[in-house]
Formats: structure tokens, sequence, C-alpha cells
């Protein structure tokens, strides 16, 4: 027992850099900044409140729908937000406000009969990080802080827990959506022409996007293309948890749940943009620095 507990208690603490954390910080927030940047949350506060069916967040917590103009001090104030949480400025403060804002503004579209799955896991990684150190390099508040303190910042467990919680949001997320496929319709998911059927469909029905391609057409004439893809995806998803805890499993299931969605984008329309900025937390940057690193110098070296 006192194994299994020690195995548990590394996995979630043991002393890292903070480069990890910071730079996925940088990257995701960078990413949010610029998906969200164009989107004007006010048209919300046009709908008749006929469609108003809150969910059960609002509904317990009671937020209405906001004026047109207070909407749109409040999307100001959060994409402000997400910029100073990318840079890294008043960091704890920013994600602080990224996550209370963005639980309103980001809850609101939900509210109106149709409960998205492509930003819903946002707020949960928003928790996380407000939480978190992740301003501890790579920030505006750690160059003003050295400063003062010249040091550099110590490897510490509580760079380490955050970066594993996002994994388990995103497991927790895909296991979901499989488990889901399964409980509702069992291997007639995959082995029927359902997904066929939803190619097709795609192809004629105008969703938050359209397919950018009619590629699901050439797969549809294909009879196994589609039961193929469905298999895939369904074990990715059930897989996924299988990534937290194994490298090689995390190498395939990552990237192959990645261009899942990509996939979708192209042959179905839905977009999960902002879902998938959360995979950067997956990425080993130390790693990455350490190897571009080595190639500068070997670069200078031939100069």
């Amino acid at each position: 027992m006192a194994g299994v507990v020690a195995r548990w208690d590394a996995y979630w603490f043991t002393p890292t850099a903070p480069t990890n954390l910071a730079i996925g910080r940088m990257v995701f927030f960078g990413l949010l900044f610029y998906l969200y940047l164009p989107y004007d949350f006010s048209g919300w506060a046009e709908v008749d409140a006929v469609f108003w069916l809150p969910t059960w967040s609002f509904a317990v917590l009671r937020l209405p729908v906001l004026e047109a103009g207070t909407l749109r001090v409040l999307q100001t104030i959060w994409k402000v937000a997400l910029a100073c949480a990318c840079i890294g400025l008043a960091t704890r403060a920013s994600i602080t406000t990224v996550f209370v804002v963005g639980f309103y503004l980001l809850g609101l579209p939900h509210c109106f009969g149709k409960v998205h799955h492509y930003d819903s896991m946002l707020i949960f990684v928003f928790a996380i990080l407000a939480l978190a150190r992740p301003g501890d390099a790579y920030s505006v508040d750690r160059l003003l802080a050295q400063w003062r303190n010249p040091r550099p910042v110590a490897p510490s467990g509580a760079y380490t827990w955050p970066v594993r919680a996002i994994w388990v949001v995103l497991a927790c997320v895909f296991f979901g959506a499989g488990v889901s496929k399964l409980r509702a319709s069992g291997l007639a998911w995959v082995a029927s022409d359902n997904l066929a059927i939803v190619l097709v469909q795609a192809q004629y029905f105008f969703g938050n996007a359209v397919p950018l391609t009619t590629a699901g057409l050439t797969l549809v004439a294909m009879p196994m293309a589609s039961r193929i893809l469905a298999a895939a995806t369904v074990a990715g998803e059930v897989g996924y948890p299988l990534a937290l805890v194994s490298r090689q499993a995390r190498v395939v299931l990552v990237p192959g749940m990645l261009l899942m969605q990509l996939g979708i984008r192209v042959l179905l329309g839905p977009t999960f943009f902002p879902m998938m900025s959360c995979n950067v937390f997956w990425v080993p940057w130390d790693r990455v620095l350490a190897a571009l690193g080595r190639s500068s110098r070997r670069i200078d070296g031939l100069c």
C-alpha cells in the first residue's frame, strides 16, 4: 500500500522545472486570445427570451442574460485578461479574471437549447491554472521579480500537478464521449452505417461551421472506411486514459485524437479549436527547448 501511495504522490508532485507549465500557459492563452478576439458575445442579449433555457449552473446561480452594453464591457475585460495571462502580467489575477468572467461568457451560449462540447472543458482548465503558479517563468511577473531576486526558480511539485490535472480533464472528456457512444448504441455505433449517414448529412446541414471538403462523400462510397473511422474514434476515446500513465500510449493517443478533431472540422464542419488548444499541456516543452538548443549549437559549429 505504501508503494501505491508513493507512486501516486510521485505522479502528482515530483519536483519539475516551471518550463512546461509556463510555456503551456503562454501558448494556451495566446491561442484562446486569437480564437476569441473576433467573437462578439453581445449578440446573445438580442435573442428572444422564449429560447432561454439556462444550464443547471446558470439556474442555481440565477445568472440572467445581461444587456448588450454590459456584455461588451465584460468581453473586453475577458479578452484583456486573456492577453495578460498569455504574457504573464499579474498572472494570478489575470487567470482568475479569465475564469470568473469566462464562466459567464462561455456558459451563456449553452443556455439557449444546445449544450456545446467544444469549449466546456476550458472552465476546468482556467480553474486549475488559477490555483497554480504558471507565471513563475516566461512571464512579465518573473522579469519583474528577477530585479528583486535574481535566483533561478527551483523545481517544485507545484509545477507538476497542474499539468497532470489538465491531462486528467482531457482524459475524462474523451473517455466520457466514448462510453456515451457505447452506452447509447453499443457496437452498432461502429458496425452500422451511422457514421456514413452523419458524413452525408454534414454536406447538407449548416451547423456552427460547414465541412471544408466533400471528402466525406468519398469515404461513404467505401463502406468499410466509415466503419474503420468509427472504430478508431471509439477506441481512441475509451483508451485515452492510458495516456495518463503510459508514454507509449501518449505518443499514439494524444496526436491521434487531435487528428480526429481536425478530421471532424474537415469532414463534418464542427470546430473544436478551443478544446484542441488544451493539448499544448501535453507537449514536453523542456525537451523541445533542449532539442532546439542542441540544433542551434550544431548550426553555430558549422558556421
